[in-house]
């Protein structure tokens, strides 16, 4: 059995677990994640309008080009500072003048819209084949946007800048995610495919024990917080939430 049929089967036994260290959120209660939850929607900046517009909206309606500079625009503006190693403003400049070439964005956006519409929860029990066509797929998303800045590949910036806002289900896999879930500054797409399979394991059993869905009931601490009545959150976006403020 391949390494990958073989972390799915190991995940449908109740064998998995083995990637991501959730000590920090055991015993979490519904008032806990609560919680944590609202610190995060009353930090001061655009983080909640920005998601929503930006997932919602500019996602489906932009440009191919229009998407990906709008997306950039975003990430380097304030409170997401991934704009370190200049990857946003490169990227952004290179589709401006034809570095990046129309069809190179087209195809781009064309293998992260195509990823399986499979919620996080679900991936523990999904069938291997459609594990292996989203590991293909993210393992394909970065190569290119690697390919476009050499720094545009790490972890942190695909699933925080591309597949959080475009997909919905990854996390951001930033600094904070990391540390309260003790993964390394390197993670390879296999090691991200398996910390997704796992996290998904750990939301089906925080739902099941409280008897709630993780993204229903974010999006309700959301809008109840911000005054608003934002779209619902996908769920990667809320798991991401709730483990910014344990970090």
């Amino acid at each position: 059995m391949g390494g990958r049929e073989e972390r799915a089967a190991k995940t449908k036994k109740g064998m998995g677990m083995a990637f991501c260290n959730f000590k920090a959120l055991e015993g979490l209660t519904l008032k806990e994640v609560e919680a944590s939850i609202t610190r995060y929607s009353r930090l001061s900046g655009p983080w909640l309008s920005q998601f929503d517009t930006f997932f919602c909206l500019t996602r489906s309606t932009a440009t191919p080009q229009e998407r990906i500079t709008d997306l950039l625009d975003i990430v380097r503006g304030s409170g997401w500072n991934m704009n370190r190693q200049g990857q946003c403003s490169y990227i952004t400049q290179s589709v401006k003048t034809g570095v990046i070439s129309k069809a190179q964005v087209q195809d781009f956006w064309r293998v992260v819209d195509d990823l399986p519409d499979l919620q996080l929860r679900d991936f523990p029990g999904a069938a291997p084949e459609i594990l292996r066509r989203i590991e293909a797929s993210l393992d394909r998303i970065r190569r290119t946007i690697c390919a476009w800045h050499s720094c545009a590949g790490t972890v942190c910036f695909v699933t925080k800048v591309i597949l959080m806002f475009n997909w919905g289900q990854s996390p951001a896999f930033d600094t904070r995610v990391r540390s309260v879930l003790k993964l390394g500054n390197y993670m390879s797409t296999d090691e991200l495919m398996q910390s997704l399979v796992e996290i998904g394991s750990w939301i089906g059993k925080f739902e099941a024990d409280n008897g709630v869905q993780l993204d229903e009931f974010s999006t309700s601490i959301m809008n109840r917080e911000c005054g608003r009545s934002l779209h619902p959150l996908p769920l990667g976006r809320s798991f991401d939430m709730l483990l910014f403020s344990l970090a």
